[in-house]
């Protein structure tokens, strides 16, 4: 039972990594092309900001696909981590 528990951080990070990336994907396909002024930009349950301006959407887009790395890089470091312990057992 330790072992599962074990894996549900690295689990948990790649699925929050892609659910960045797609969210970063989403605002990259809207480039500056969008009705009105602005969009609101929301992830899972959160606002993050509710009138972005249309210039600033590829920043957004480019905050959410690093975000995505830096959740990956976290899943990595904790799956090797976990596997190098599994080595040295």
């Amino acid at each position: 039972m330790k072992s599962m528990k074990d894996w549900v951080l690295p689990v948990l990070f790649v699925g929050l990594s892609i659910l960045t990336v797609l969210k970063g994907l989403e605002l990259h396909s809207y480039g500056t092309n969008v009705d009105g002024q602005g969009i609101g930009v929301y992830f899972l349950f959160f606002e993050i900001n509710d009138r972005v301006p249309e210039n600033d959407i590829p920043a957004y887009a480019y905050g959410f696909f690093l975000s995505s790395l830096a959740a990956l890089l976290v899943a990595i470091g904790l799956f090797f981590n976990r596997y190098l312990k599994l080595k040295h057992e």
